[in-house]
């Protein structure tokens, strides 16, 4: 019978192995809201500077004891799914993420990307009547937002060393559709819409 391998032939992480799982743990807290911009720049950059997995660890183990108690607090009831929701979250940490098809889109969609690719459609969603809000947070990531023919965007997302590209549907806008107020910052990202036109529609 052979014997599993004993801890001492196992392969050691490399120090470069536990400083990318540290920002990546770095990076999943900020975007669960744990960690404020400056303060995941200040941890990411210790990371880069640390020479031991000790020094690693120390970034995170504060963050680990909040999630242990967050994973403590009891869970709510989820809706109905027959019921629009109020507001819903998409979240691309390293990641490619799309919301595209036939899906529900909340009166407050909040994005956050992170080192990401991410892709909000809208062009075959159920649109809420009034405003969307739709709030985004992009370090270092690019997220495109695709909406359908007549559809407004009022923008009003800051740029630090980014690309905000905000392109106005040139057809007619359509009043019974919702207006989508954009919001939120990109850092070091690309943000963009576009207007999906279906062929042969008439502008």
């Amino acid at each position: 019978m052979t014997q599993p391998p004993s801890p001492e032939s196992r392969q050691p992480v490399s120090i470069e192995q536990a400083r990318e799982r540290t920002i990546d743990q770095l990076s999943q807290h900020f975007a669960q809201d744990n960690l404020s911009l400056e303060e995941l720049e200040r941890r990411i950059e210790l990371a880069y500077r640390a020479h031991s997995p000790a020094e690693l660890r120390a970034l995170t183990s504060d963050l680990e004891q909040l999630a242990e108690q967050q994973a403590h607090v009891p869970a709510t009831v989820a809706p109905s799914p027959l019921v629009t929701p109020d507001r819903e979250r998409v979240t691309a940490v390293m990641s490619e993420t799309k919301r595209n098809g036939v899906w529900v889109v909340p009166q407050r969609l909040d994005v956050t990307s992170v080192m990401a690719d991410t892709t909000i459609d809208l062009t075959q969603a159920v649109l809420p009547s009034g405003i969307i809000d739709i709030h985004m947070r992009a370090f270092c990531a690019s997220v495109k937002l695709i909406v359908p023919p007549g559809v407004r965007i009022a923008s009003r997302v800051s740029a630090l060393l980014a690309s905000v590209n905000v392109r106005p549907d040139e057809g007619k806008p359509r009043p019974e559709l919702p207006v989508i107020r954009l919001s939120g910052w990109a850092l070091m990202a690309e943000v963009q819409t576009s207007t999906r036109h279906i062929e042969g529609e008439e502008s």
